[in-house]
């Protein structure tokens, strides 16, 4: 049997909306809130970081597993703040899919920062 999950963390689950520039009228996109600051388990998967170098820049890939009830609804275009990693923003790369427990759904993030 699975670990049971500890909803420890909180998290914002955004998606990406497409509205037009009132002075301009090109496209404008921004991320809204579906779901604010919801309990869930973050887990960074090890190795957290994988650092390449991309034109000159290192740049440091963190993977997270993260686990939500599942009520929530979350797809891969959509993008996660994590809170209690320091604001840390993540994209969906995969998931979500069914614990063992049929309560709870896990799916992989993963974000960037360069260094």
């Amino acid at each position: 049997m699975a670990a049971p999950v500890r909803l420890n963390e909180r998290a914002t689950i955004q998606e990406r909306t497409t509205g037009r520039d009132p002075e301009y009228g090109t496209e404008v996109d921004t991320w809204v809130a579906v779901h604010d600051r919801i309990w869930c388990e973050a887990q960074d998967v090890l190795p957290s970081r994988g650092e390449t170098v991309e034109q000159g820049r290192q740049v440091a890939t963190m993977r997270t597993r993260l686990r939500i009830r599942k009520q929530i609804a979350i797809a891969p275009e959509m993008r996660v703040i994590l809170h209690g990693k320091g604001d840390r923003v993540m994209q969906v790369i995969s998931g979500p899919a069914y614990l063992d427990d049929k309560t709870h759904v896990e799916c992989m993030l993963e974000g960037y920062s360069d260094g």
